[in-house]
């Protein structure tokens, strides 16, 4: 297996397991296969890309590192990558492992929902974030996964959208963890700079060159902010325990193993690069330490499983940061132990606190007691991880912390650090005993709670790290185990490490300090309540989610001095727009000092009847931009926009530029087309009282001396801009004969148009194509949904009607002599978009005009027969799945294409590689399958748009 496909293969696979689980949200399906049958299918996919990942680990363990690159932008020396060494490998297991339990175990959880499916979506989506981010081979890579990891999760945490606890709780989770996301961008950035590379291999071996910098303070900090955001540490831990309104599942997998081990995994894997300094030790210790006792503390006083769990992986968390800050080989052999140890009970925990929730009705641990008898199973895979999370023996818990207890006694450490472990570890002890003993044992406290036992396919994903827990440390000899761990140590420490597992060192310090954490934790657990009470007294003064609440304030204040601007009136806002861009430009390139008289008039020296046309179409542009303001009609000021449109694409032709003109044809019609529908959507009275208004209604002398001033000025600045472009490039094009000696070599493309759309900046095009679909989006769900709060019509909630009855727009019936070319142009159009896209790299043409020219198609159809006629009669008009299949493929060929030509959307002829007979001038290529992405996403994209506009109102639907 070549490195590429080691490395691509695991996050192909889990994107191909997100599309299978799309493929479950169709209704007959969906009922078919319930989603606890849906589950076996789903979690072969993360099983796959584990059995990828564990692969080459003998490999890791003797240091050879996996890399996987692509270029981007080359003249910037901008590359996107995969890096996989022990470090990568340690939490990538741990992604892949834990997310096939969760699959599994939210199989059972969701067991009866029919929307389940989108839960699995959501968790597949973020497992390849989550493994993108830990794979990533340079910062770029890391920040758009990091990015991805932060949508992904508040969708999961969100995913009860209807409650409002839900919604808060994820957007507090985005909001800061956004925050930290775009301090963290600015701190990669210094980072890149200084070291001059975005390589993980380059900023790795710059470590002397970035701890001398005089911006090393300044990235340090940026780059911790954002790491502290993403792992929940002081003060930015509030998101954690709001985050426990999502789906148990959700929270299992998130909170323990994934998400936020991103800000560890991180600052580990910058360790070698930022630190070995006094800044670095005092932040990171400091901050680590404030954490773990600020989650083992308010642990104690939670009611709630979740609540109970969410602290102690803060507390937790804060421990991994704390030992991140050491210099010592001690310190990083217990940070691999610890993830590990944490990631095995946590998640066990977890998934039992669901079970509870699930088979009992409530988390609440005052009213639950007594579980044992009914659910003696769940009690035993508790026992287990409670057992390791106390940190008792013979668990792997135990041996985590005796790791941490030896690493605080470090000789340059001081004794504060053992001593805040040995309590936090005796904290977390008792929070323990709260979940098993008080949960479990005893007698039930509230005799309306009936607990059952859970199926056993949910116990299953539970009892495995639980049982995990205690076997590691059991094996006779776990050799490999201890190597990949020490050299994933090693990968995060800069040297050699020595991990043993070996649960028993003799009568020492650590073991000591183990005893009276114990001991002190055994206190805790036994004077709980009246500590928990005290606790409830002395905390009800101050949270920090007041804090949280203060900062949103603050910008809600400063987002309503910023709206005094927004009157409503577009005047105004033009007119800021005009001045500011006015102002930007003379304030970087200064006052202009040009000498004119190097230019000449342009000549009309084209033959005959070129010229004539050439003048006559300036002269309707010229005539159609004055009408769009003389004109009082808003339709005419529509048509004479649209005719400027068509006469600057004869300019187009002109030049000669007959690909531009092609598309400037398409969408000018398609502009208009939408506004017209845009119109017919207003109320004809309130057209009409605009229109008066508009007309009737003078502006004084200074605001019209205000408006000369703004169209002035902006003229005079595009005039300058043009003229600069003039004055300062090149008589010959620095670009064409590059273009003109290899399109034609490297894409077989004649058109060099076409190859520069779909070869060349093809990932400049998957970002347009991108863009526009989320305009059709954003179009879709503005007209859609918000329309719904000042009671328009609510699209989608009425089921179509087949009763062809041909009403167009209005209500009104259609003409015959409209019908009939419309049920011949849209087959037309098909064929002509089919065609443009087969032959686009050779003649004018394309995916995104064939996606228009269907388009304008059936738009007629819209205005023929009507929203509810069209969308009976072409049932396979569906623009969400046209945009998600277009996106989708366009990714997919991208990747394909990268595992045999190592560049990313690159140009390959499938039809040549398997030997398939075509005629002349065609080929099935890679730019082919663009061409089709392109043309899905934008018909999409255009069929969002007209669904939104074409959608009929209350009175049209009464009428028809």
């Amino acid at each position: 297996m070549t490195q590429t496909t080691l490395l691509l293969a695991p996050l192909i696979t889990l994107l191909l397991g997100t599309a299978v689980g799309f493929v479950f949200a169709h209704p007959t399906l969906n009922a078919r296969l319930p989603i606890t049958r849906q589950v076996w299918l789903l979690a072969l996919f993360p099983l796959i890309a584990f059995i990828i990942l564990l692969l080459p680990v003998s490999a890791l363990n003797d240091g050879q590192i996996f890399l996987w690159r692509v270029e981007w932008l080359p003249p910037f020396g901008l590359q996107l990558g995969l890096y996989y060494d022990s470090w990568s490998a340690l939490f990538a297991l741990i992604i892949t492992f834990i997310g096939v339990l969760i699959v599994i175990y939210a199989g059972q959880y969701f067991n009866g929902q029919q929307d389940a499916w989108r839960f699995q979506v959501y968790t597949l989506l973020f497992m390849t974030s989550m493994l993108g981010l830990v794979m990533a081979g340079d910062v770029l890579t890391l920040f758009i996964f990091w990015e991805g990891t932060s949508i992904t999760s508040y969708l999961l945490i969100a995913y009860k959208y209807k409650d409002p606890e839900a919604r808060a709780g994820a957007f507090r989770s985005l909001f800061i963890t956004g925050g930290g996301g775009i301090a963290l961008l600015a701190g990669l950035l210094f980072v890149s700079y200084v070291s001059g590379s975005t390589q993980w291999t380059d900023i790795l071996s710059s470590g002397d060159r970035l701890r001398s910098s005089e911006f090393y303070t300044v990235m340090l900090a940026l780059v911790a902010f954002g790491a502290f955001a993403k792992s929940a540490q002081f003060p930015a831990h509030i998101w954690l325990p709001g985050a426990m309104s999502a789906p148990t599942p959700a929270s299992a997998y998130l909170h323990s193993a994934t998400m936020v081990k991103a800000g560890i995994y991180l600052m580990a894997r910058l360790n070698p690069a930022l630190g070995f300094t006094s800044q670095w030790f005092f932040l990171l210790t400091v901050v680590g330490m404030a954490t773990m006792l600020c989650g083992a503390y308010l642990g104690l006083k939670q009611k709630d499983l979740k609540g109970l769990l969410a602290y102690s992986t803060i507390a937790q968390l804060g421990i991994l940061m704390l030992l991140i800050g050491q210099e010592d080989e001690e310190s990083y052999k217990a940070l691999v132990i610890g993830i590990v140890a944490h990631a095995l009970y946590k998640s066990a925990l977890f998934m039992v606190a669901g079970i509870i929730d699930h088979e009992t009705g409530t988390r609440d641990i005052t009213r639950l007691g007594g579980l044992r008898r009914a659910m003696p199973v769940s009690f035993a895979i508790a026992l287990l991880a409670g057992l390791s999370m106390a940190g008792l023996p013979p668990m792997f818990g135990f041996l985590a912390k005796e790791t941490l207890l030896a690493a605080t006694l470090h000789p340059n450490l001081q004794p504060v650090l053992a001593a805040v472990s040995v309590f936090t570890g005796a904290l977390m002890l008792a929070q323990a005993g709260l979940f098993v003993i008080d949960t479990f044992l005893g007698q039930p406290r509230d005799p309306t709670v009936h607990a059952h036992e859970a199926p056993q396919p949910m116990l299953l994903s539970p009892a495995i790290p639980a049982a995990l827990s205690l076997i590691i440390v059991l094996l006779p000899g776990p050799k490999e185990e201890s190597a990949f761990l020490a050299a994933a140590a090693a990968a995060a420490f800069g040297s050699k490490v020595k991990v043993s597992l070996a649960l028993f060192h003799g009568l020492n310090a650590p073991l000591l300090l183990s005893i009276i954490a114990i001991t002190l934790g055994s206190v805790i657990w036994y004077f709980r309540w009246p500590l928990r009470a005290w606790q409830d007294r002395l905390g009800a003064a101050f949270t920090f989610n007041r804090l949280y609440a203060g900062v949103l304030v603050a910008m809600d204040k400063g987002g309503y001095v910023a709206t005094r601007l927004q009157q409503g009136k577009l005047r105004t806002y033009l007119v800021i727009m005009i001045l500011a861009a006015v102002s930007l430009v003379f304030f970087f390139m200064g006052w202009p000092t040009y000498s004119l008289a190097g230019l000449t008039w342009p000549g009309l020296d084209f033959p005959g009847e070129m010229a004539l046309l050439r003048f006559f179409s300036l002269l309707v542009v010229t005539g159609s931009a004055l009408a769009t303001l003389v004109l009082n009609r808003d339709f005419y000021a529509i048509l004479a926009m649209s005719a400027m449109g068509l006469g600057t694409a004869v300019w187009f032709v002109l030049e000669p530029a007959p690909d531009v003109a092609l598309v400037q044809i398409v969408v000018d019609i398609l502009s208009l087309v939408i506004l017209v529908l845009t119109l017919a959507k207003l109320p004809r009275a309130q057209r009409l009282k605009a229109q008066r208004m508009r007309w009737a209604e003078r502006p004084s002398r200074p605001l019209l001396l205000r408006d000369a001033i703004a169209s002035i000025a902006i003229g005079c600045v595009v005039a300058l801009i043009t003229l600069t472009a003039l004055t300062s490039r090149p008589r010959l094009s620095q670009v064409t004969p590059y273009y003109i000696a290899n399109a034609k070599e490297e894409t077989g493309a004649a058109d060099i148009v076409g190859a520069i759309i779909v070869d060349f900046r093809a990932m400049d095009t998957l970002i347009e194509i991108t863009v526009f679909s989320l305009a059709g989006l954003g179009v879709f769900t503005l007209l859609n949904y918000a329309a719904r709060t000042h009671g328009d019509h609510a699209q989608g909630e009425k089921k179509v009607r087949r009763t062809f009855s041909t009403l167009g727009i209005g209500g009104r019936r259609a003409s015959p002599f409209l019908r009939a070319p419309a049920y011949a142009l849209l087959p037309v159009a098909l064929v002509l978009g089919i065609v443009q896209m087969m032959f686009g790299h050779d003649q004018p043409g394309d995916g995104f005009t064939a996606g228009v020219v269907i388009g304008l198609a059936v738009a007629l159809w819209y205005v023929v027969f009507g929203y509810t006629e069209t969308r009976a009669r072409l049932p396979w008009l569906r623009a969400s799945v046209l945009i998600a299949v277009g996106v989708l493929l366009a990714i997919v060929n991208g990747i394909i294409v990268t595992l045999f030509t190592d560049h990313f959307l690159g140009n390959m002829d499938y039809g040549e590689l398997v030997g398939l007979p075509l005629p002349g001038g065609f080929h099935i290529s890679s730019s082919f399958l663009f061409e089709i992405a392109i043309c899905l996403a934008v018909l999409g994209s255009a069929t969002h748009m007209l669904n939104a506009l074409g959608h009929p109102g209350e009175e049209e639907e009464g009428t028809a």
